[in-house]
């Protein structure tokens, strides 16, 4: 039988799914970091794989596949194998999958020295998120399509997208506040900056 292809969803419509199958496992301010991780997990490995893709093709470089520092020099991080997304997504169902990020996280730290100490390790299993659903949730992730032009930006992207759909929820209690994309556009355009940095007091 031949193996049916996922369906396929843009950013914004796979994190609002991700989203309801988060609802009730965590409260919506907590959606944000329980989703980057996964996220982070599945484009480290998209950039990953077309790195070593790119070994492959070149005879003078196909012997290093393996070794971390032909990826780093691209700033792409090195993956060992069971830190690689499709040996998550394919253990998803597993009693084990917190633990199985928990050592994808290590080993990436250990691999990357430029992540030490900033990836989320035991965060997953400190949220007690139903197993099956949290299977579900990474289905989702897999499912989000974006272009390798468009890579670099989407972490922005997921950030803006929570804050616009959830920042008015959690009525701003820390004193936090959120500017529209749009309304930053508009705002560039019209200073037309040069040189320098732009000052936004919302995030100040």
């Amino acid at each position: 039988m031949a193996k049916q292809k996922k369906k396929e969803v843009s950013l914004e419509a796979g994190l609002w799914n991700a989203c309801n199958k988060l609802r009730g496992s965590v409260t919506a301010t907590d959606y944000v970091n329980v989703v980057l991780g996964l996220l982070f997990l599945r484009f480290a490995y998209d950039k990953f794989k077309a790195q070593r893709e790119k070994l492959l093709a070149d005879e003078e470089t196909a012997d290093f596949i393996d070794n971390p520092r032909f990826y780093s020099k691209d700033n792409v991080f090195f993956l060992e194998e069971n830190d690689r997304w499709n040996y998550i997504k394919d253990n998803s169902k597993s009693n084990k999958i917190f633990i199985y990020i928990d050592d994808a996280f290590r080993n990436m730290e250990k691999n990357n020295p430029t992540l030490k100490g900033a990836l989320p390790i035991g965060f997953y299993i400190t949220l007690h998120i139903e197993p099956s659903k949290f299977s579900s949730l990474i289905d989702e992730i897999d499912r989000i399509q974006y272009s390798q032009e468009e890579s670099d930006d989407v972490i922005g992207r997921v950030y803006e997208y929570f804050l616009r759909k959830f920042c008015i929820a959690a009525k701003s209690e820390k004193g936090e506040f959120y500017t529209p994309g749009n309304i930053v556009e508009l705002m560039t355009l019209l200073i037309q900056p040069y040189s320098g940095s732009v000052y936004d007091e919302a995030v100040a």
